[in-house]
């Protein structure tokens, strides 16, 4: 592992005289060629013992759905670490490791403001993006959905974060000078994962790229990936919660379309969030680069 120099900002962090500047590539297709492999075999398991009716999720299908992403954490590392003879914890921040108490701070805030949001679409009787307006009765299996929510959906969103926003952003900073072209990129790839206009509706798309957009200006600001995990989490913890208490949790993890109604405020609820995670970012401390060499 090679030394970090001194006020490297995150984006850059993959950069690396040990290991050729091409290795990125492989090594983002090497993630997602794992995440394949690991995804068809626990997928496999769970239709195995037990397999769910056409357009439902129940419990046992969202937590296989969850531990699917959440292979993306120790994949992003492990090939960090290997094929890029990255120093350990640098996929996290520019400190070398997550920094948990701006970690808890930015989980608050995200909390407070999916709630409000929430709040804003229930009031203002604003259609969901699973089709409807009011809830309806609770999931036959609520509890046990809202527990692998709470347990596993924390992950689940680090995952996507440790991959869109941690490898492939730094990837991307490695091959390219401008700040902006990565953080765009990564947005539209993250956007496009999650499924590619015109197959999804032009709202879908913007809602998607929005929360790229914000959650990756705010890694390179904010120098590590605690405030779009928050953010990630906050947003996937509540919508689950709620779909359970409505009974729409395979509608949920399958939207195809949404209504800009509810696009402006998840748009608004974006970028509310970013404001007050830099607010939150300046009064703690953080930079956007490392302070000090690190191995």
């Amino acid at each position: 592992m090679s030394e970090v120099a001194p006020r490297t900002p995150y984006q850059r962090l993959l950069r690396n005289p040990d290991a050729p500047s091409g290795y990125v590539v492989l090594g983002a297709l090497t993630i997602l060629v794992g995440w394949m492999v690991a995804s068809v075999i626990i997928l496999g398991i769970q239709q195995a013992i037990r397999k769910d009716p056409e357009g439902t999720l129940s419990w046992f299908g969202l937590l296989a759905t969850n531990l699917t992403l959440v292979v993306l954490i120790p994949l992003s590392m492990l090939v960090a670490r290997k094929l890029n003879r990255q120093a350990p914890g640098l996929l996290s921040s520019v400190a070398g490791g997550l920094r948990w108490r701006p970690l808890a701070w930015f989980a608050l805030a995200a909390i407070v403001i999916e709630l409000i949001a929430l709040a804003v679409v229930q009031v203002g009787d604003i259609q969901l993006a699973t089709g409807e307006r009011h809830s309806g009765g609770a999931a036959p299996d609520a509890i046990a959905v809202i527990v692998v929510t709470l347990l596993t959906s924390t992950f689940q969103a680090a995952g996507e974060e440790y991959y869109f926003r941690g490898y492939l952003l730094q990837a991307m900073g490695a091959l390219v000078r401008s700040t902006a072209i990565v953080v765009v990129v990564t947005a539209l790839l993250f956007t496009a994962a999650h499924g590619i206009w015109p197959w999804q509706s032009p709202a879908l798309f913007v809602d998607r790229l929005a929360f790229g957009l914000v959650a990756a200006v705010l890694v390179v600001r904010t120098g590590g990936l605690e405030a779009s995990i928050s953010a990630h989490a906050a947003n996937n913890v509540v919508t689950f919660i709620f779909a359970a208490l409505t009974d729409t949790v395979g509608a949920s993890l399958g939207v195809k379309d949404a209504p800009w109604s509810l696009v402006t405020v998840d748009v608004v609820k974006f970028v509310a969030f970013g404001a007050v995670a830099l607010v939150i970012a300046r009064r703690l401390g953080l930079t956007a680069d490392n302070q000090k060499s690190l191995v």
